[in-house]
Formats: structure tokens, C-alpha cells, sequence
């Protein structure tokens, strides 16, 4: 089989999981056929002054990944280097976590969850810029060069990729229909935490919309204190305990 052909074959199952809740965990499993990575996000940054609306998946040593994810949308994104990039065309960047400025950027999204380096795919994306993060696990060691290589050599893809799922969710969530503005907050809080159930999911995803407990125990043809529980259990497995707090992680 040639290449080109082991690519698509490769990414076909996150090509037919795109915009939905489904599409890091492939992308990650297609990616780690090719080179090894424990971690992916992307992100999708508007400017310089909001916090990037971020998907991930874990392929493994992900203990801390709810932890990173918080501190970072909680402020520390302003000190990510792919925040300068003024991105015209796609780039590969690279980042070693010796090589981060800022000390408490270093600690509490590097060295505390245990990342040592990362691999950066950024493009344009309707005026914002996407950047697609594959991360590498102390356990895993450094890139190499010839992984460097690999990512190089399918940037273009990854990118159409990344720009075309971002844009795919943020058309859900401009979208009238509620069940499509549910859908796409659902998929962002899986991204957010993959231990989240169905259940919880559905009752998170309608509190982003706007629904109140009563109204989304009308809509899910439950008990309103069933809703109360999915809420309770969803809002411990994010560690927050209000919706205040449930609105900062999902909405940019």
C-alpha cells in the first residue's frame, strides 16, 4: 500500500467523526499509528484577551488533564507561545518544556502533569487561529526528529482537519435548533472529560443552552431531582460547583 493511501486509511475514522464528540479520541488513535503521542488539544483562539475554546483527548498518562485544563483556561493560556503566532499559513512548531518562560506555566501544565514536550500544528481558520497540540509524556521521552519529521510530512491534513472541525462545531453552536447547540456543547464537555456519561452529558449540555432543571427534566422525560444528580456528579467530575464555573469551561 502506498503512503498516501496509509494515511487515509489511517484518518479515515476521524474524517467520519468530524464535529462530533468522537473526533480527538480518533484523530489521537490515527496519529499514534504514525508516531507515538499521549495527549492532544486543540484550540481555537479568537484574540489574545479570551480563553481558546479547547478539546483533548488522552491516549495515555492522563491523570492531570482536567487539572492542566483548568489552570489553563483559568489565565495561564495568556503565557502559551502559540498565542503570538499570527498564523498566514500552516506551521509546525515545537516546544520544549525546559524552553517555557514562565515558571508557573511551566509547573502547572507541564512538569505537574508530567508533559515534556509538545508538537504544534497552527493554521488560519475564518479570521482565529486553530492549533492542533500533540503532547509526549515524560514516560514516553522527547520527540525525535524523525517524529518531528512524520507530523510534518501530514501538517496539511491535520490542519484541514482541525479548521474544518472547529468550524463545524462553531456552525452548531450559531445554530437555531437547540439539538444542534446541544450537541456541539456535549462534544466540548466529553473533550473536557471523557468520564463524563451520556446522562450527564445531555444535562450539562442543556444547562449551557440555557435550560433550567425543571426544563431539561421536561426535555429528557425525567425527575427533576434525577436532573440534580447529573448535575451534581457532572459538575465533580469537571471539579467546579456552579454553573458560573461550568459557563468560564465551555464558552469563550
Amino acid at each position: 500500500m502506498q503512503p498516501g493511501a496509509q494515511a487515509a486509511d489511517a484518518f479515515a475514522p476521524a474524517v467520519a467523526a468530524l464535529g462530533t464528540a468522537r473526533f480527538a479520541v480518533e484523530l489521537l488513535a490515527a496519529l499514534n499509528r504514525m508516531v507515538a503521542v499521549d495527549h492532544l488539544s486543540l484550540m481555537r483562539f479568537a484574540d489574545r484577551t479570551r480563553p481558546p475554546v479547547l478539546e483533548s483527548a488522552v491516549w495515555r498518562g492522563g491523570e492531570h488533564v482536567a487539572e492542566v485544563q483548568r489552570a489553563y483556561l483559568g489565565g495561564l493560556y495568556r503565557h502559551d507561545p502559540n498565542l503570538q503566532i499570527e498564523p498566514h499559513e500552516i506551521r509546525v512548531l515545537r516546544l520544549h518544556r525546559d524552553a517555557i518562560e514562565n515558571a508557573q506555566y511551566r509547573e502547572r501544565c507541564y512538569r505537574r502533569a508530567g508533559l515534556i514536550e509538545r508538537l504544534s500544528v497552527t493554521a488560519p481558520c475564518a479570521g482565529e487561529r486553530v492549533a492542533l497540540n500533540l503532547y509526549r509524556h515524560e514516560r514516553s521521552g522527547a520527540f525525535s526528529e524523525a517524529d518531528a519529521q512524520a507530523i510534518g510530512g501530514v501538517a496539511r491534513l491535520l490542519a484541514s482537519l482541525a479548521v474544518k472541525h472547529a468550524g463545524m462545531l462553531g456552525a452548531l453552536l450559531r445554530s437555531r435548533e437547540r439539538s444542534d447547540r446541544v450537541a456541539a456543547f456535549a462534544a466540548r464537555l466529553h473533550a473536557l472529560d471523557g468520564r463524563l456519561t451520556p446522562r450527564e452529558l445531555d444535562v450539562l449540555a442543556r444547562i449551557l443552552t440555557g435550560m433550567s432543571s425543571a426544563g431539561i427534566a421536561l426535555d429528557l422525560r425525567v425527575g427533576l431531582n434525577t436532573v440534580l444528580t447529573y448535575r451534581k456528579r457532572g459538575y465533580g467530575r469537571l471539579g467546579i460547583s456552579s454553573q458560573a464555573e461550568l459557563f468560564s469551561l465551555c464558552i469563550a
